[in-house]
């Protein structure tokens, strides 16, 4: 098969010819694990093109290893797995806290496995950054109920007219020793009623299983500890109502984007957040290599005439010959000859009759260069993906901190803090129909909601801006003290006003006597002025300025 410009260029390229052995060995270790093979085999006819042409591009870039590329021509700077770490980082950031109006429900869903949902909303994140969607599971198990995520290469879904999902298809892997078997988790509503069964085969690693009548009736016993965990009791191959406390089938489609570009003909389905950014992630990686490369073939060498290989006399240097070593046989004395590494051998005199001398060579490795072609991708990596390039990568804003106005940063922080609110805002319908629907499962029929902290910090400026705002009147004190704390949950604002009003009563002695006082002198307003400190606190001073 004749092969295309791009194969021929990198079949030739110098990064294949020095540093394949390493990524051979790489791809050796890292192929069962990348290879998404079998569970593509797995995927209906009508979703594979869009699985294969996008999905799975995504999701090897988020991994950090493309099949093609890295297996044989390229380093991996592994950007694409740094860009859904940062976001998943960042909307994690700040916390969340759970709350319904039902204290009742409230009380519950605050002890509620709490830590392994904190897992679980990680997870979620950069599954959606990484393939564009993410799917929340709900799993009935032993009179209980448990929560789950999967990327969307492992799931297979139809969206209803409701937005809300009405069929799917989830793809699970249990491995144990040499035995590899695949799961099918398959849930629909039926004339409005949940069900589901899982279906169990045995595969490879690289191989789908074969369905139908090649399916398990009972559950293997070198895995039934896995499937017991995901499935509890259940067997396979068996469909089963869902239980009567669950209101649907437990599945919530969590999109990275409200829009889907490359997969629109799919209702419900999203964009994964590298999808612009595949280019740049390449241009990263090709700069990468081939400043390897320069590294590799820029190494110093010494020129040496070929006279300097004549016979050198060792004298007194027992066990040797009497006639010496010559020069070559003195250094290769390695493995590898140094002649390969540290020097060459040129004819004693060069075109012109002259005669070489040694000469040491240190030829230019094109450092600058390369670091100018990363930070401007770096640059345009964040712009394509939603993130300052501070966050991207620090040292980007301290190569240009001094131009960089106060105004200029706060904008430049604040793409960051606009693409994760954006992002925990399509996660949270999501969210909160899950939390929404565990409540009603343990008997609680209060609505739950999720709340996030600030991803990060206000600044002084922001502090400042919001004191002036409370000062002079324009905000409310319970809305100045939710947005300068944002982590402040609505119990622990209302204390605070509470207290804060308290103590202005306190403070506030201006007395019906001094009201009496101060009209009969003619005042229209009394002496005492309410003000507010530095720090956001009440006080009260008099018109002079002094305090009461």
């Amino acid at each position: 098969m004749e092969l295309s410009n791009r194969e021929m260029a990198l079949k030739n390229a110098p990064s294949r010819e020095i540093f394949e052995p390493m990524f051979k060995a790489r791809w050796q270790n890292m192929q069962n694990i990348i290879n998404d093979s079998a569970f593509i085999d797995m995927i209906p006819t009508g979703y594979k093109t869009y699985y294969i042409a996008y999905i799975r591009e995504w999701q090897q870039w988020s991994s950090g290893f493309v099949l093609n590329l890295h297996s044989h021509d390229f380093f991996s700077t592994g950007m694409g797995y740094t860009v859904c770490d940062i976001f998943t980082k960042e909307c994690m950031s700040g916390g969340f806290r759970i709350h319904s109006d039902d204290e009742s429900t409230n009380a519950f869903m605050e002890q509620w496995n709490a830590d392994e949902l904190n897992n679980v909303l990680n997870r979620m994140f950069f599954y959606s950054n990484s393939v564009g969607n993410a799917i929340l599971v709900l799993t009935p198990a032993d009179g209980q109920i448990y929560t789950s995520v999967y990327p969307v290469n492992r799931v297979v879904f139809q969206i209803g007219r409701s937005g809300k999902i009405s069929q799917i298809m989830i793809l699970n892997r249990f491995v144990a020793g040499d035995s590899v078997y695949y799961a099918r988790d398959i849930r629909m509503m039926l004339n409005g009623v949940p069900y589901y069964k899982v279906e169990l085969a045995k595969g490879t690693l690289v191989t789908a299983p074969t369905w139908g009548t090649a399916g398990e009736r009972e559950v293997p016993s070198i895995v039934r500890a896995q499937w017991e965990y995901c499935y509890g009791d259940i067997r396979p191959g068996v469909w089963y109502r869902m239980p009567e406390r669950m209101r649907n089938i437990g599945c919530y489609n969590v999109r990275n984007k409200s829009v889907a570009v490359a997969l629109q003909d799919l209702p419900g389905y999203s964009d994964s957040t590298l999808h612009t950014a595949l280019d740049v992630l390449y241009s990263i990686d090709y700069n990468y290599t081939q400043g390897q490369v320069d590294q590799y073939l820029g190494k110093s060498r010494t020129i040496i005439p070929k006279q300097m290989n004549g016979r050198i006399a060792l004298v007194n240097q027992p066990g040797t010959l009497a006639d010496g070593f010559t020069f070559r046989e003195a250094v290769n004395t390695r493995t590898v000859p140094l002649e390969d590494i540290f020097y060459t051998e040129l004819p004693d005199t060069n075109l012109n009759g002259e005669m070489v001398k040694p000469t040491f060579i240190q030829p230019d490795l094109r450092g600058e260069a390369h670091r100018y072609i990363r930070d401007a991708d770096l640059e345009l990596l964040a712009s394509k993906v939603g993130l300052s390039s501070s966050t991207l990568a620090n040292h980007l804003s301290y190569n240009s901190s001094g131009t960089k106005t106060d105004d200029e940063v706060a904008s430049e922080n604040s793409t960051t803090e606009k693409s994760v609110s954006n992002k925990r805002e399509l996660a949270n319908t999501a969210i909160n129909a899950m939390l929404s629907d565990v409540a009603y499962f343990y008997g609680f029929t209060g609505e739950v909601g999720i709340q996030w902290g600030r991803a990060s910090a206000n600044s002084a400026r922001e502090n400042q801006e919001l004191l002036e705002d409370y000062r002079t009147g324009t905000l409310p004190l319970r809305d100045y003290l939710r947005k300068r704390w944002p982590d402040l949950g609505e119990e622990e604002v209302e204390n605070m006003a509470t207290e804060i009003e308290r103590q202005d009563r306190e403070k506030f002695d201006y007395s019906e006597e001094d009201y009496a006082r101060d009209l009969s002198n003619g005042d229209s307003e009394p002496t005492a002025q309410f003000t507010v400190d530095s720090a956001g606190r009440s006080g009260n001073k008099n018109q002079d300025g002094s305090e009461r």
